[in-house]
């Protein structure tokens, strides 16, 4: 066995790509993290690695890894694990009877509880999704969900249901349990009663970093909609982002519990040795799929009223009881991040431009109100994923950030790398996009009582919050810190500058 890498070792593209490769340790029904016999081999074996919490003496394995389940594979697992435990199966190419002779092997070697699960769509990149085959409620949420939008997706679709139909799906992934004896019992984990050991939830596995989260999908019956949702963390950061999560939804909880399109927090736990929050499902229409020219004024104002609503109720609080935290601290991260690339007037016109905020209401701040986050609930937004909350933040960073990204997104601005012009436009009032932000922000300052001109401070510290993210993505994926060249490409740094012009 080579020697075992661990996750500070691996670059980040790397480390990405192998966690997801064992995203399938969502599926087993254990608390901490698994003792793993691994007996595979290449990269799943490096993967295997990764994630489990040593190397088990013989027969006392929580969970044994191998490739496609032969008898002679087979034989080796049921000797590595322990009564109770799992055995994982995976294989990366088509076998003759493909998932059937796989799931009646199992069955032959005493084991139970038999699921196989497809890492689709794609089989050379990484699985957006772990897809339980026989589940037909899983299948019509996730078609659903991702409808074909081209003639050649269609097609696809239709070989994806021929080779589901004739065994031939790859790569796949089996896991069964080795039973225990008549008077044993393995004691129930807290995730039980919504993710049994024997269920077989959607895994939806999307993103492109490895603090991404596993959202896992309970269907019951021939029901395509899930009453709750279970997120997981892959590494120790997400787990601290869940910790933000469940604070912040705790808060919302507290302080507006009629507002609507908020998940509500109805479980903490965890799994495999990873967080995991269960929250009631905010059923609804992704903004983003409606997000055109003509519609972007009635939606924008939707949004507003609700995040008015989110924002109601804080009291005007002194600078100093908050200055700090909120805008001493994000300004300091900042010129550390950007020190190598920014000139120096700017730290002064920064400081010029924040030292007349006033007093401001200590709001609630989802801090990722993206239209991408933004879902309708018959016509009306509700808002997913509050990992990077601050309970107690400031007023009007919401707003600035949604109108800014709706924006991008209109313009075509993200993907041209043109977000700095679609910004100077948003900020005039006499472009269409900046007259409807202009509308939005003056019903948002009516509506909470606040000084119109606080806005533009409020919108430079927004964007010094989110220039953080910026470097952290770009240290990632680079394995070390970012190069000149890459900095001045920060989208934030771009709109910090455009705001001070």
């Amino acid at each position: 066995m080579s020697e075992r890498p661990t996750l500070k070792d691996l670059p980040e593209p790397e480390l990405n790509e192998l966690l997801r490769r064992v995203d399938w340790r969502f599926l087993i029904g254990q608390e901490e993290a698994p003792l793993i016999a691994d007996l595979t081999a290449g990269r799943d074996s490096r993967a295997v690695q990764l994630i489990g919490r040593g190397e088990p003496p013989p027969g006392a394995a929580d969970v044994a890894v191998i490739g496609y389940p032969t008898k002679l594979a087979l034989g080796a697992a049921r000797d590595a694990v322990r009564l109770g435990g799992t055995v994982v199966c995976l294989w990366r190419a088509p076998r003759i009877g493909g998932s059937g002779r796989a799931v009646a092997r199992l069955r032959r070697a005493g084991l139970s509880d038999v699921r196989v699960f497809w890492p689709g769509p794609q089989p050379h990149r990484t699985p957006q999704f772990w897809l339980p085959l026989g589940s037909s409620a899983a299948a019509s949420h996730l078609l659903s969900a991702r409808p074909a939008r081209s003639p050649v997706q269609s097609v696809v679709r239709a070989i994806w249901r021929a080779a589901s139909r004739a065994g031939l799906l790859a790569p796949l992934c089996a896991i069964a349990r080795l039973p225990l004896g008549d008077d044993e019992a393995d004691g129930p984990t807290a995730l039980d009663a919504v993710l049994p050991p024997d269920s077989t939830p959607l895994l939806l596995t999307g993103g492109g970093r490895s603090i991404n989260k596993v959202v896992a999908l309970p269907l019951r019956g021939e029901s395509t909609m899930p009453s709750a949702v279970v997120k997981l963390a892959r590494v120790a950061a997400a787990d601290a982002a869940l910790d933000r999560e469940a604070n912040a939804l705790r808060a919302v909880a507290d302080q507006h519990p009629q507002l609507p399109g908020v998940p509500r927090l109805k479980q903490e736990s965890r799994r495999v040795g990873r967080r995991a929050l269960v929250e009631s499902a905010v059923h609804g229409t992704p903004l983003i799929a409606g997000l055109t020219p003509d519609r972007f004024e009635d939606l924008a104002i939707e949004v507003t009223r609700w995040l008015i609503e989110l924002a109601r109720g804080g009291e005007p609080q002194e600078p100093g009881q908050w200055w700090e935290r909120l805008v001493t601290q994000p300004l300091a991260t900042f010129e550390q991040d950007f020190g190598l690339v920014i000139p120096p007037e700017l730290p002064v016109k920064l400081d010029a431009a924040l030292s007349g905020l006033g007093p401001q209401p200590l709001v609630c701040e989802h801090r990722d109100c993206s239209p991408w986050n933004v879902v309708l609930c018959d016509g009306k937004p509700g808002l997913l994923d509050w990992e990077s909350a601050e309970v107690h933040g400031l007023p009007g960073l919401d707003l600035s950030y949604f109108l800014a990204n709706s924006a991008f997104v209109l313009d075509n601005a993200l993907e041209t790398g043109h977000t700095r012009e679609s910004y100077e436009r948003l900020l005039d009032p006499s472009t269409t996009y900046g007259a409807v932000a202009a509308r939005c922000e003056r019903e948002y300052c009516d509506a909470l009582g606040l000084d119109p001109s606080d806005l533009p401070p409020l919108r430079l510290l927004a964007w010094l919050v989110h220039s953080r993210s910026d470097h952290t993505h770009m240290a990632m994926e680079s394995g070390e810190q970012p190069r000149r060249k890459d900095l001045r490409k920060s989208t934030y740094l771009g709109l910090i500058e455009a705001e001070l012009d």
